[in-house]
């Protein structure tokens, strides 16, 4: 009798370690599909600017698009990249307040951490907080000079799933943009202070890793 109970615990205790290597762990309610969760997403996005303090930037009517690179740390939390262009040109009311300039060329390269989060399959969050480089070029009629600085922005994502792959969004973004140019003090803050908000929409490319 206690050679039949030790094969049947055996047997048992067998059966438990090959269901356990087969079992699928359970997945983070961010993961899209737990067989293939995804490592990076890119997004493509158009965004239209406004200025939300008094600086130069209010005086033109500006737009642009960026590409956002996220891996993810965690199923939570991303880190990542991105490059930036707007520009525009001087809007009519506004032709007295900028000198000789009348075109302005603005690019950003910068880093940022952010949280991810699911609200259903279709509809998730991405917010974002993050630091970078500005390079802003200014055109007049017969010349054209370029002062570089820095920035600090935060960015909330609202995103709808098409599928596992691609998605729709909708972002807005607060930039605070601090340059270095040689101004008289009554106008340094104009032309060095710019607070901006950013309005945009794209299109975001989700990538998975087949087995984890």
């Amino acid at each position: 009798m206690s050679s039949l109970i030790r094969v049947f615990l055996m047997v048992v205790l067998f059966s438990a370690c090959l269901q356990a290597q087969d079992s699928i762990p359970e997945p983070h309610p961010n993961q899209y599909v737990a067989e293939d969760p995804e490592t990076v997403f890119l997004e493509f996005d158009f965004h239209r600017m406004l200025s939300f303090n008094n600086s130069s930037w209010g005086n033109f009517s500006t737009r642009g698009f960026s590409l956002d690179f996220n891996w993810f740390a965690f199923p939570f939390l991303t880190i990542g990249a991105q490059y930036g262009y707007m520009g525009g040109g001087l809007k009519e009311s506004k032709i007295t307040k900028t000198g000789n300039i009348r075109k302005v060329r603005n690019h950003f390269f910068g880093f940022h951490a952010g949280y991810y989060h699911v609200f259903n399959r279709e509809w998730n969050y991405h917010g974002q907080i993050g630091f970078g480089e500005i390079s802003n070029t200014n055109h007049s009629p017969d010349s054209r000079f370029t002062e570089n600085g820095s920035n600090l922005f935060i960015r909330n994502t609202l995103a709808y799933r098409l599928d596992r792959t691609a998605a729709f969004f909708v972002k807005a973004t607060i930039r605070w943009d601090r340059l270095k140019i040689n101004s008289p003090v009554a106008l340094k803050d104009y032309f060095n202070k710019h607070s901006l908000l950013l309005f945009g929409f794209g299109v975001r490319i989700n990538f998975q890793n087949p087995g984890g």
